[in-house]
C-alpha cells in the first residue's frame, strides 16, 4: 500500500495495521503537542520541528533516508500554527541577552500561511532530494489529516481544497 495512503487510512479512519518490517515514510511535521498522529508501529521516522520547516533538520531527514532507503516525505503543516506569525513579544521573558539573540532568528522561521508552506517546501525536497514528498494539514479543529495536492487533494465534507 502506499505510504501516504497508509498514514490516511490509518490517522483518519482509525484502521489498525500490523507492525510494519521496516518504516516506509519519513515525516515532517509540527512540534506543537496538539498533533497526535495515529500511525501503525515501526511505520515511519518522525521529525517535529517548529512549523513543520523541514530545512533546520534536513541533515537528519537525508541520512535517516539515506540509511533506511525510504523514498516518501510527508510533510505536515497545521492550523492555529504560532510559527505562522511567531510571537516574538514572548521572547522577554527569556534571560538577559537572549532575546536579542534569538529575536531575529525566530522571526526568520515564519512559516506564513502553513498549507501553501508545506506545498513549497515538500516540491522544493522533491526537487533537491528526489525523493517523493507530499504536503499535507492536520487540522487541529477536528483532527483530521489532509492532502494538500494530488489526485486525492480533497477531503470529502471537510472542504478543502487544493492549495498550490
Amino acid at each position: 500500500m502506499d505510504p501516504i495512503a497508509l498514514l490516511l487510512e490509518s490517522h483518519n479512519e482509525g484502521r489498525s495495521f500490523p507492525p510494519l518490517a521496516k518504516p516506509e515514510l519519513l515525516l515532517v511535521t509540527c512540534m506543537d503537542p496538539r498533533i497526535a498522529l495515529r500511525l501503525p508501529e515501526n511505520f515511519a521516522f518522525v521529525l517535529r520541528t517548529g512549523g513543520a520547516n523541514p530545512d533546520p533538520v534536513e541533515p537528519y531527514l537525508v541520512y535517516a533516508l539515506a540509511r533506511s532507503g525510504v523514498r516518501t516525505v510527508a510533510l505536515v503543516g497545521h492550523t492555529d500554527c504560532a510559527m505562522s506569525r511567531p510571537d516574538l513579544e514572548a521572547l522577554r521573558t527569556l534571560p538577559q541577552g537572549l532575546e536579542a539573540l534569538y529575536r531575529p532568528r525566530i522571526a526568520g522561521l515564519a512559516v506564513g500561511d502553513p498549507a501553501a508552506f508545506v506545498v513549497r517546501k515538500a516540491r522544493e525536497l522533491e526537487a533537491r532530494l528526489g525523493v517523493r514528498a507530499v504536503p499535507l494539514l492536520y487540522r487541529v479543529e477536528d483532527h483530521r489529516l489532509l492532502r494538500l495536492e494530488g489526485e486525492a487533494a480533497l477531503d470529502p465534507g471537510h472542504g478543502l481544497a487544493a492549495c498550490g
